[in-house]
């Protein structure tokens, strides 16, 4: 895989943040730095819905696309660092070139 630049191009950076997903993993990130992909996944479910029945299926699904699609893109471009056995999620050293276009989203209650 070729290196990543210094610094992600400004399409890179749209593209990154189109998905809502990623968006708010963001977020979240912007507020902590570091997460699990559980805490992630039970956070974004609790945005998304109110009811704890649907949260917890809502939880379900957002990991699944957090293991398999958004870490691993957001990883791509050293927005993120993704420790698959441990499921730790930090910030990478590309992370501050997403930071400006990310607002904290009040925390929800889990």
């Amino acid at each position: 895989m070729p290196a990543q630049p210094a610094s992600l191009e400004r399409e890179t950076v749209h593209s990154l943040l189109a998905d809502r997903t990623r968006e708010y993993l963001l977020c979240h990130l912007s507020t902590v730095d570091r997460t699990t992909v559980h805490d992630a996944a039970e956070r974004l479910a609790a945005w998304s819905w109110e009811a704890a029945e649907l949260a917890t299926r809502e939880r379900d699904r957002i990991t699944v696309q957090l293991v398999h699609n958004h870490l691993p893109r957001l990883a791509e471009y050293d927005v993120i660092v993704y420790d698959r056995s441990s499921d730790v999620v930090t910030t990478g050293p590309n992370f501050a070139d997403l930071e400006p276009y990310v607002e904290p989203i009040e925390p929800p209650r889990v």
